[in-house]
């Protein structure tokens, strides 16, 4: 009877093994069947990323939002139009200017006329009250006299310096000039009867109507006058004064 033992051994050793067999081959076919968990899964396509299979170039990409179009206000300054330029009003504006004073004379109405006195000189101040800039001839024009005569023909007239020329003195606006009268420059016994002096502040462009008078003040004494250029401070006015050398017309 150890026949059918053998026979029944033998049938269990082979009855195993098919067992082991069948299980390795179900392990197989259930790892073939079951997706890559990997690096290369994530990256495999748009299943994996969870966007849609469909979605347009115009759609957001993953992680991030479309860009914007640019709203007007974000455009480059160089498209924008300039900005307007103020009106001009007076400091620092086009009619304010050099440029402009030469093209447009000084009217009465416009400037602040004052003479005041220093030893024998007389310091001539035009101001410039206006919004704009204005031109003077290079010189007042100046007579001295008896205010008391009707007749001004006998007025005396002041030396002033040779070679005048060029363009009007430009009077910006706010600003002053200056012009400086020496009655008795070389302090010599001085003539009789003049006690007033008459100041046209710019002869070639205004009527003898805007001619102003001021006093000399008692004890004054003229003897050959002389009369400077207008400039933009008293020193450099005294400076021309002393060049005059020839009889104002």
């Amino acid at each position: 009877m150890r026949v059918r033992h053998r026979h029944r051994a033998l049938l269990a050793v082979t009855t195993a093994a098919l067992a082991l067999s069948l299980t390795a081959c179900n392990g197989d076919d259930q790892a073939a069947a079951t997706p890559t968990t990997g690096p290369d899964a994530t990256a495999s396509g748009p299943a994996a990323t969870g966007a849609p299979a469909d979605a347009s170039p115009s759609e957001a990409p993953a992680g991030g939002e479309a860009p914007k179009a640019p709203e007007a206000s974000q455009a480059p300054e160089a498209s924008q139009k300039p900005k307007a330029s103020a009106k001009p009003n007076g400091g620092g504006s086009a009619n304010n200017t050099e440029a402009y004073a030469y093209k447009h004379p000084c009217a009465m109405t416009q400037l602040s006329l004052n003479v005041r006195q220093e030893g024998s000189r007389r310091i001539i101040e035009v101001a410039n009250t206006g919004a704009s800039a204005c031109g003077l001839d290079l010189l007042p024009a100046v007579a001295l006299g008896d205010s008391s005569s009707a007749d001004r023909s006998n007025s005396l007239h002041p030396l002033v310096p040779s070679g005048i020329g060029g363009p009007n003195h430009a009077l910006l606006a706010g600003t002053k000039a200056y012009a400086v009268l020496d009655l008795n420059p070389g302090r010599k016994a001085g003539a009789k009867g003049i006690d007033e002096m008459n100041v046209l502040v710019s002869p070639s462009h205004m009527p003898n109507a805007d001619t102003r008078s001021f006093p000399l003040g008692a004890g004054a004494s003229v003897s050959g006058p002389k009369l400077g250029l207008y400039h933009g401070s008293v020193a450099d006015a005294v400076a021309s004064m002393r060049q005059a050398d020839i009889a104002q017309q």
